[in-house]
């Protein structure tokens, strides 16, 4: 019974880093107008009912909306851990190593999915760029499919 209560509050704690990393990437990612790892490049327009008034939702905005949604209760979870998680503790060397291990599995992940959602969007661009500034043009999938079929030639 004991390992299952451990088991548990270690999905509990992989599950709040892994959705905060999700929010985290995002954020970052539209600060620097990196439209290859958006998750919403899409612009939405909203208009008021009674008035003439439009507002547009850009993809920037769409992704910091994502963030806040994502990334404010995760860490708010994880200040509040003791209260909820009164019975079984997660010892610090296992707390390090689920940390990076649910920080490498959101990072792949974004990848992963950003690049399946923008792929039809951004395909036709020919970008020389490399690296993080290549994927202001393209997915990090075209990036390194590109990067590597150059090495083959």
């Amino acid at each position: 019974m004991v390992e299952t209560q451990e088991v548990v509050l270690a999905l509990r704690y992989g599950v709040a880093v892994f959705v905060a990393v999700l929010g985290v990437i995002q954020a970052a990612s539209a600060h620097a107008g990196l439209r290859g790892l958006l998750f919403f490049p899409w612009s939405v327009r909203i208009r008021f009912w009674r008035s003439r008034h439009c507002r547009t939702l850009t993809c920037r905005h769409s992704s910091y909306i994502f963030a806040g949604i994502t990334v404010l209760p995760s860490v708010w979870y994880l200040f509040v851990w003791n209260s909820y998680n009164e019975v079984g503790i997660i010892e610090g060397a296992e707390q390090a190593g689920l940390f990076v291990l649910c920080t490498l599995v959101g990072g792949v992940f974004s990848l992963l999915l950003s690049s399946l959602i923008n792929h039809w969007r951004l395909q036709y661009n020919q970008t020389q760029a490399q690296g993080l500034e290549a994927l202001k043009e393209v997915t990090w999938f075209q990036s390194f499919w590109r990067r590597w079929a150059e090495r083959v030639k």
